[in-house]
């Protein structure tokens, strides 16, 4: 292999989580008796920068006033906790890829703009038996993607040196972390990217399908 350490989007890139963020969103509208209820094609719109942006987005436009919109968030979080138990999966090929990669010796790591309180139970829970060497989510305080942090914290923690670290993405946000970053990047076109714009056309490479991703990264 190539590269020594891959360092793997969550939403978008291993899980298929959409459907789980939006339900979320739309139970906690419901349940403060807002009548919005976002549609799948909106929800692919407000999706890379992370759950708790998700909702943000969400909210823009409705009636839901500015001093409701903390509650809001936090039960949409709680929402959210325990729908993604049950709507998340890993995309089709991927845990069977994941056990390649490791059994070939790779470097398995997440950065993800999920909020760390709901990665931590999320990724035993779909990967029970691959072994993430470090998975970071947003967390209080520190910086997000596309700012490269998580991407340096990984690296630090590992002795890694950016010429070995490939970065697994499917939106902009990806592309734009690991440029940022200064370190190789795949944008996969199975997850919810937006990949008509230009920057996203720069990554190092692109891949089509699950197959082509597991392809890529074992040779």
């Amino acid at each position: 292999m190539k590269y020594k350490c891959f360092i793997f989007d969550l939403d978008g890139t291993l899980i298929d989580s959409l459907q789980g963020i939006l339900d979320a969103v739309n139970l906690t509208f419901k349940q403060f008796g807002y009548n919005v209820q976002r549609t799948f094609e909106e929800g692919k719109s407000f999706i890379g920068s992370g759950a708790v942006e998700f909702a943000r987005r969400a909210m823009k436009g409705t009636k839901i006033p500015a001093e409701k919109e903390r509650d809001v968030m936090e039960s949409f979080l709680k929402n959210y906790d325990e729908i993604q138990k049950v709507a998340t999966k890993p995309f089709n090929g991927i845990l069977e890829m994941l056990e390649k990669l490791e059994n070939n010796g790779a470097i398995l790591t997440i950065a993800s703009n999920k909020p760390q309180v709901l990665l931590d139970p999320i990724v035993p829970l779909l990967f029970p038996n691959i072994g993430f060497k470090i998975s970071y989510g947003q967390r209080e305080n520190k910086p997000c993607k596309p700012d490269p942090y998580m991407i340096f914290e990984i690296m630090k923690a590992l002795k890694l040196d950016p010429t070995d670290c490939l970065y697994v993405g499917d939106s902009e946000y990806d592309y734009k972390t690991a440029y940022n970053a200064g370190i190789d990047c795949v944008i996969c076109k199975y997850g919810f990217g937006f990949y008509d714009k230009p920057y996203v056309k720069k990554a190092t490479y692109i891949v089509e399908t699950v197959k082509e991703l597991e392809e890529l990264l074992l040779r």
